[in-house]
């Protein structure tokens, strides 16, 4: 009843005000809509699809007068009657009476009579302020800020707190704040170079208000992704009509922010996109209820922030992506070859469609089979530094998920070097940075058909060395150099990991994007410029842009040779990622990599004691300080003994997060991280605090288990009173490692889950077939005896209590194939098993944990 009051409090404004102005075929078409919209709201006529056509029909006739109005000052010279006489055709079909019809004319007509009534409607409409004091107002000078006098004036209104600025003079204020940036990136530049404390002192009050201006300036631009979003529901409406079909639309995240730029140039994309899953994704109703689907097919967006960019998903529930139709459609229109279809993975496949030329639409219609879309909506997306990934599973569904930059005006970029020429390169898209020292890092990039690649823990990465690509100068194969160390800057371009070898890595910091001259368009080596703190000019480097140019088939190589290197190492799926250190007795240890938060280094002035227990300020609370020799009973001493005695030194320290409490395993050094071969061995435990011992690097290492380690300190067993199981509901891991089972089950109990657990699919199956019912079951994929995916299959054909139950696949390695697979196989979510946080996150919303 509310909205309705409100579109017809509208139109009745709209009404009113073109029968002011004279506006005839406004006032027609208003007065049409008004008098309907009144006997529905009064309960006379019921609302149906087609009066909501008809009312969407006349509202679009209404916009397209105002526009001609706006531009002209004049009505246009189209006819509109018909949209007047399908009003009168639905009044006077839909009368039960002429009683009806009188009551109505009755009621408009005092209406229009009631100037009263007329304006406090228009007051409600259009917001105005009162003068409460004639005095105030004409006594007020000229030339005077009107914000001198706010607080005089008493009001209660959102519109005086708000002013609307031109986008333009945003802009411009938005380019300033970029120069200023600039200037302040010198400024602090040139401070670090004189030891003045008093031009230390101002660089650093500039950088707190620049940061703070270019914040608030930033923020002005941001707009909620809804305003673009909204508009779907009636794309989707009509398209949906116009196709027999019955569609339905849910938008979640409309108030996800994004830069207002940014948001008109993903709107075309989106529309296709939506389009596109209602013309190839959304089936027929009879086909959908021939496949034992709802008539009605679904269309979903959600929006949200994840990891610095703006994420936007659509999704479909529609035919998917038939990978033998798009093999067969590209090779017909010679996109590819029937070789090179052979040695395409399924994600390759799928990706055809971004290919230009590409269609599978077998007739051309109004909406798609001319062979452009796809691939103007990936390019279009790409401009704007974002990407474009597609997941579909045939007679499933369709996900088309888009990453947007928050904004392109100035952005977080690592400065490096090469070749005494400086670039910069988006931090969006770094993944890490690697050292190689010593006459070993020689031996650790692999040549194959002169390209480089270099294997980080246990992935086959292809490596380019940028001064090689951009020609700056001639250098000899890298068994020539001479360099006795490799920085190897680790980038991800759209799914695509590689490193680029440079000189050196200088820092981090926010740079301005300068566009490249319209004559360099063509090169997709370069994102932009930008101007550095020595005035230096630094082009920034576009990492899917760079990858696709200097790319000549390294990443199947990779694929290749690591298919390869596995098989014929052996391989498992007990091969887990571990944080190579030593401690006190020269000997290695291991700490499984999924517990690891951080890795630090604290001077021994930083440590604090509370008797014996070390303690240091860790963000906003005090993390306790963990001596590992004291703690294992080692013969060797911990640094935290020099700390006791004054001396000066330095602390290795790995942070782990344990019931939410930090703790810091002081180490005396942190070596690496490798990756076990084959499983932990429980049986060469000799002492508490070990889980056992695996074999790495070509040597045996006991691994830790913190979270034994933890309860053997005072603190920990203080805590341990806090844990109450089955809190938050009753968890199901199935897993075959006795290390993840262990760490899983630690970190669930102590979250307050209760867990049960089974070595693999048949003993997990066994236990739900016994009657003991769970919340949540969380299951590994390779497995003995009944893998994972039998294991979930089983469950869901089961037709039990217990076959709906959500079931979370763990894997230490997510591939595209290995979701689309989960899916068929029942999974309800496929996580990657190292993310603690991102597992514990998931299983929170399942079981809808509080807090």
């Amino acid at each position: 009843k509310e909205l309705l009051n409100s579109i017809f409090r509208k139109v009745h404004t709209l009404k009113g005000s073109a029968s002011f102005l004279g506006l005839k075929k406004l006032q027609e078409i208003t007065h049409s809509a008004e008098s309907l919209l009144d006997l529905i709201r009064e309960d006379v006529f019921y609302l149906d699809s087609e009066m909501i056509d008809i009312f969407l029909e006349s509202f679009d006739s209404c916009l397209e007068l105002l526009k001609h109005i706006e531009e002209t000052g004049k009505e246009n010279e189209l006819d509109y009657s018909r949209v007047v006489v399908k009003f009168s055709n639905l009044l006077e079909r839909n009368a039960s009476s002429s009683e009806v019809l009188k009551v109505e004319s009755s009621r408009i007509h005092k209406e229009l009579l009631s100037q009263d009534l007329k304006n406090i409607i228009l007051e409600k409409e259009v917001p105005m302020i009162k003068n409460e004091s004639p005095d105030l107002v004409t006594s007020r000078p000229a030339d005077q800020d009107i914000q001198a006098e706010a607080p005089t004036v008493k009001t209660n209104g959102i519109s005086d707190s708000v002013v609307r600025v031109n986008v333009q003079l945003l802009d411009k204020i938005m380019n300033i704040v970029g120069e200023l940036v600039l200037n302040r990136n010198q400024i602090l530049q040139y401070a670090n170079l004189l030891d003045s404390s008093d031009l230390n002192r101002l660089a650093q009050q500039l950088n707190i208000i620049t940061t703070e201006l270019q914040t608030d300036i930033m923020t002005t631009r941001m707009q909620p992704v809804g305003s673009v979003l909204a508009k779907f529901e009636r794309i989707v409406r009509d398209l949906s009509r116009s196709q027999q079909k019955i569609v339905s639309l849910e938008v979640f995240g409309k108030e996800t922010e994004l830069d207002k730029t940014l948001l008109d140039a993903i709107r075309d994309p989106l529309t296709h996109l939506i389009r596109n899953s209602i013309d190839h994704g959304i089936e027929l109703p009879e086909i959908r209820k021939g496949k034992g689907k709802k008539e009605e097919g679904k269309i979903q967006i959600k929006s949200s922030h994840e990891g610095g960019q703006v994420t936007i998903e659509i999704k479909d529930d529609g035919s998917g992506i038939d990978s033998q139709k798009v093999l067969e459609k590209a090779i017909q229109k010679g996109i590819i070859t029937v070789e090179q279809s052979l040695k395409m993975s399924s994600k390759q496949i799928t990706n055809i469609i971004f290919m230009p030329g590409f269609s599978t639409a077998d007739q051309v219609t109004n909406i798609s089979g001319r062979g452009v879309g796809m691939d103007v909506v990936k390019s279009n997306i790409e401009k704007i530094g974002g990407s474009v990934d597609v997941v579909s599973v045939f007679g499933e569904g369709t996900s088309f998920k888009l990453k947007i930059p928050l904004t392109l005006a100035i952005i977080p970029a690592l400065v490096i070097q090469d070749k005494n020429e400086t670039f910069a390169i988006p931090q969006i898209n770094l993944v890490e940075l690697v050292r190689l020292e010593g006459e070993e890092s020689k031996n650790q990039l692999e040549i194959l058909h002169d390209s480089e690649f270099f294997r980080l823990r246990g992935s086959l990465i292809p490596v380019f060395r940028l001064s090689e690509c951009l020609k700056l100068e001639k250098q000899k194969l890298h068994s020539e150099s001479e360099e006795d160390f490799i920085n190897i800057v680790i980038l991800s371009a759209e799914g695509r990991v590689y490193g680029l070898i440079v000189d050196s890595i200088l820092d981090t910091e926010e740079i301005v994007v300068k566009p490249l001259s319209k004559k360099l368009k063509n090169l997709s080596l370069f994102a932009g410029a930008t101007i550095m703190g020595d005035g230096r000019v630094a082009l920034i480097i576009d990492a899917l842009g760079f990858f696709n140019t200097v790319d000549r088939g390294h990443g199947q190589k990779a694929d290749s040779m690591l298919s390869e290197s596995q098989d014929s190492q052996g391989f498992s799926s007990e091969d887990q990622e571990v944080l190579l250190c030593s401690l006190g007795d020269n000997r290695n240890y291991a700490i499984p990599l999924m517990l690891v938060n951080r890795l630090e280094e604290f001077k021994s002035n930083q440590v604090e004691w509370t008797g014996d227990q070390a303690l240091m300020k860790y963000g906003n609370s005090p993390m306790p300080l963990i001596n590992l020799e004291k703690t294992l009973k080692l013969k060797g001493q911990s640094i935290l003994e020099l700390v006791k005695v004054n001396e000066e030194c330095i602390l290795p320290c790995v942070v782990v997060k344990i019931r939410d409490q930090v703790y810091g395993l002081i180490v005396e050094s942190i070596k690496d991280i490798a990756i076990s071969e084959g499983g932990i061995n429980s049986e060469s435990i000799d002492r508490q605090g070990l889980l056992g011992t695996v074999f790495t690097n070509e040597k045996t290492i006991s691994i830790m288990d913190v979270h034994d380690i933890i309860e053997m300190q005072k603190l920990g067993k203080k805590s341990q009173t806090k844990i109450v199981k089955n809190q938050h509901g009753r968890i199901l891991v199935v897993e075959d490692s006795p290390l993840y089972r262990k760490i899983m089950k630690d970190f669930l109990e102590d979250s307050g889950y209760e867990v049960f657990l089974a070595f693999n699919g048949k003993e997990g199956f066994d236990f739900l077939e016994k009657g003991e019912m769970v919340d949540l079951i969380i299951s590994d994929i390779e497995m003995p005896i009944m893998n994972g995916w039998d294991f979930s299959s089983k469950v869901r054909a089961s037709n039990k209590k217990f076959a709906k139950i959500p079931i979370i696949a763990v894997s230490t390695r997510v591939s595209d194939q290995d979701k689309s697979k989960g899916i068929i196989s029942g999974f309800t979510q496929h996580l990657e098993k190292l993310n603690k946080e991102e597992v514990l996150k998931t299983v929170n919303n399942y079981t809808n944990k509080l807090g």
